[in-house]
């Protein structure tokens, strides 16, 4: 038995003891998570574009990109992003979620809609 403990969506129970099924249970918990923090950051999309990203975008963008945010609702969250958590959810039977892995996967979503006159300092 594994325990998720996340600030947004209260502690989860992984039961399985077969680790496909686990880890479909993790991915399940997962995206619970980043839903919650999605929709946090869609309350107030220009303030967090202008705090991550130094930029303030138009209404039109704002609206775009928010679309383009909450589409990420309707996928399951990709792994890649979130194998140090796995990790350590492997060594140990209760983690608390940290929220730097969900927003990697938020802010490239971002990143990737913004439109072209947006430039980023290198």
């Amino acid at each position: 038995m594994k325990i998720i403990k996340s600030r947004l969506i209260g502690a989860r129970v992984v039961r399985a003891r077969e680790a496909n099924i686990q880890l479909f249970q993790i991915r399940a918990i997962f995206n619970q998570h980043r839903d919650a923090l999605v929709n946090r950051i869609l309350t107030d999309l220009g303030t967090y574009m202008e705090f991550k990203f130094s930029v303030q975008p138009s209404r039109n963008e704002l609206i775009e990109i928010a679309q383009k945010i909450d589409q990420l609702k309707s996928k399951d969250v990709d792994l890649e992003y979130y194998q140090p958590l796995l990790k350590e959810l492997k060594r140990k039977d209760e983690i608390k979620i940290k929220n730097e892995y969900f927003f990697l996967e938020i802010d490239e979503s971002i990143r990737m809609n913004l439109t072209t006159h947006l430039h980023f300092a290198a």
